[in-house]
């Protein structure tokens, strides 16, 4: 321990960040940068608003157009429905008179009575089966015959 020396001194500790006018540029970056932002979102926001009325308008020009042709058609098609219905009944009475003066029987029908065909059959009589004998065969073939080994059939 030297008591004669002397104790080294702590380090000053200073903070060197960016100075106040790199702060102040960088904030002014930023507000440009927000205030670009803004404005290009306005400028979205007024062309969709522009193209949604644009359409709007020509769906309603759509819904007018269609809305005359079904009210023609109808018209076309009440008058053509009166027009058949006064043809339909001047040629419902000339062909009334017509049908009047043909030959009733001009359509006739003939039916005539016929033997079904008979199924063929066979003369001889049929021939019994032969029946083979029931009986239990056991093979001891394949089994060693060893003490205890084989078939138990209580014989």
């Amino acid at each position: 321990m030297c008591l004669g020396q002397q104790q080294p001194k702590q380090p000053e500790i200073v903070y060197q960040g960016p100075s106040e006018d790199q702060i102040a540029q960088q904030r002014a970056a930023m507000d440009n940068w927000t205030q670009s932002i803004q404005s290009s979102n306005q400028q979205f926001q007024t062309s969709l608003q522009q193209q949604i009325d644009s359409n709007n308008a020509a769906f309603a020009g759509l819904t007018a157009d269609y809305d005359k042709l079904v009210a023609d058609a109808g018209g076309v098609a009440n008058q053509a429905v009166a027009d058949a219905q006064g043809a339909a009944s001047g040629a419902t009475a000339s062909a009334a008179s017509d049908a009047a003066a043909q030959q009733v029987g001009a359509l006739s029908v003939t039916t005539s009575q016929t033997q079904p065909e008979m199924p063929e059959t066979t003369e001889s009589a049929a021939k019994p089966k032969k029946n083979k004998k029931q009986g239990l065969k056991i093979s001891t073939a394949g089994i060693k015959n060893a003490g205890g080994s084989g078939v138990n059939l209580g014989i």
